[in-house]
């Protein structure tokens, strides 16, 4: 991992950017919201994050606020490691360290180029993963992805098992990602119902995964979509937030003025049991 640890232009035809231009985008500020916990039961955080330039996790607590501005595009993730198999930990640690290998290569490919850088980073992330469980002599070790990849007009979100994305926009909150479980996929195929679905031991079995393929292609990554950047808040979390609060609780802590908006939705998670590791990260605009 110390390798994976240092993982850590628009331009015009005249390839300089108007200074017009770069005095708007350095105005407009993103605000972001850290905060990630092992809970209340588990031993260890198998929950990793990556924040663009303020990086991913290096402690088993951690919680911080900062501000970006928009002159480049900028990367944002949670990665939960799969608490049932070897090494989740590492699986997810992992992950979010090889976003930082491909970062660069993410804020400047073209729009219709982006989907394959991600998934370019699937392959890589699950290559290593493997390599990792061979190295460690294990069985099998996996992570989930749930991404933000946001500029001055867009917003494309990604993932990779059940962490999830969420839009709060105008006092509604909406979740953007769908969670690849096979309790998703019977809903889908109609064998269960919405509410079976959400309550059934199915919902945390993961259909997709990081570190799923030993021929080393790897997981396809979806792209939910590319959407405005708008006024809003986008959440991204692991499933501890998610099984521990419901959306009303959500949108109701998003709604309040606070200085950590993702310190106080894992803080309302461990209130509430904090049965597993919580890993929020909440984006400004």
């Amino acid at each position: 991992m110390d390798n994976l640890a240092k993982y850590l232009k628009k331009s015009t035809d005249s390839d300089e950017i108007p200074e017009e231009v770069v005095k708007v985008e350095e105005e407009r500020k993103i605000k972001v919201s850290v905060s990630t916990s092992v809970g209340c039961v588990r031993e260890h955080n198998e929950d990793n994050f990556f924040a663009d330039e303020f990086g991913m996790r290096l402690e088993e607590e951690d919680a911080f606020t900062g501000e970006l501005d928009f002159r480049c595009r900028r990367i944002f993730a949670v990665c939960d490691g799969m608490g049932g198999e070897d090494f989740g930990d590492e699986a997810s640690e992992i992950s979010a360290g090889v976003i930082g290998f491909y970062k660069e290569k993410m804020r400047d490919s073209a729009p219709e180029l982006l989907h394959d850088v991600v998934n370019a980073y699937a392959v890589k992330a699950n290559n290593e993963i493997w390599e990792m469980v061979r190295r460690r002599q294990g069985y099998q070790s996996g992570s989930t992805l749930a991404m933000a990849i946001v500029d001055s007009e867009n917003i494309n979100v990604f993932n990779i098992g059940d962490s999830r994305v969420y839009f709060y926009q105008e006092k509604k909150l909406r979740q953007i990602t769908e969670d690849q479980t096979l309790a998703m996929k019977k809903f889908k195929e109609n064998i269960y119902t919405e509410e079976q679905a959400k309550n059934s031991p199915d919902c945390h079995r993961i259909t997709n995964f990081l570190g799923i393929d030993e021929r080393g292609l790897g997981p396809q990554a979806v792209h939910t979509g590319t959407f405005p950047t708008e006024p809003m808040m986008i959440l991204i979390c692991s499933d501890g937030l998610t099984d521990m609060c419901c959306d009303e609780e959500i949108a109701e802590i998003l709604s309040e003025k606070t200085e950590n908006h993702a310190d106080a939705l894992v803080d309302r998670a461990l209130e509430n049991g904090g049965v597993d590791n919580v890993t929020c990260v909440v984006i400004s605009f």
